[in-house]
């Protein structure tokens, strides 16, 4: 993980692009329909989106994605409907994994690979404060009944209803954690004094 490196990440986040960029680079490659078909199944419902329109401190988010990856366009789409919910706090940009940030894409390995999607959460003055990696849990969990099979079942959750919808519920989770870390943080109430 990417911890001390407050310049590094401020640098690349200034790279990234929006999402509207960044499906834009999907749309060259031929792979903006996944990111478009996500993007239409993971509006926000109420409850949600009050809970992000509830935060208050700013979050820099920078995701390390790539076009052509489906679990990328399920992450990506959800994290900009997230940031779309409070765009005055949450600032979210993608990176593109590719030879152009090779810095960025050798820091941020995931148990000695270079998975995609990666997302940095940092704090307004870019000091890193969680790293996110990869698949999300339920993801995971679908993966090990397709892998593993039935020995594997007894240790997992059931099944979401909703598996696109789960994956919205577990990143806005994240989400959720790293703002309640900022606004529960000592360094940043005593600048903000509260």
């Amino acid at each position: 993980m990417l911890m001390n490196q407050t310049d590094f990440l401020k640098t690349k986040f200034n790279q990234g692009l929006d999402y509207a960029g960044f499906v834009k680079l999907a749309e060259a490659e031929g792979q903006q329909m996944p990111w478009e078909q996500r993007y239409g199944q993971l509006s926000l419902d109420p409850e949600q989106t009050s809970l992000v329109g509830g935060f208050t401190r700013k979050i820099h988010v920078l995701c390390l994605t790539g076009t052509w990856c489906g679990d990328c366009a399920l992450q990506g789409s959800a994290m900009q409907r997230i940031a779309e919910a409070n765009p005055e706090v949450i600032d979210l940009r993608y990176v593109l994994r590719s030879e152009e940030h090779a810095d960025l894409v050798v820091k941020s390995q995931v148990n000695a690979g270079f998975r995609v999607p990666v997302t940095w959460f940092m704090a307004e003055d870019f000091e890193p404060v969680s790293f996110f990696g990869d698949r999300t849990l339920s993801r995971y969990r679908a993966m090990a009944r397709k892998a593993i099979g039935p020995e594997v079942e007894p240790t997992l959750a059931p099944p979401s209803a909703d598996p696109v919808r789960e994956v919205l519920s577990e990143v806005l989770d994240e989400f959720e954690r790293v703002h309640l870390l900022l606004r529960l943080s000592g360094r940043l109430r005593e600048k903000h004094g509260d």
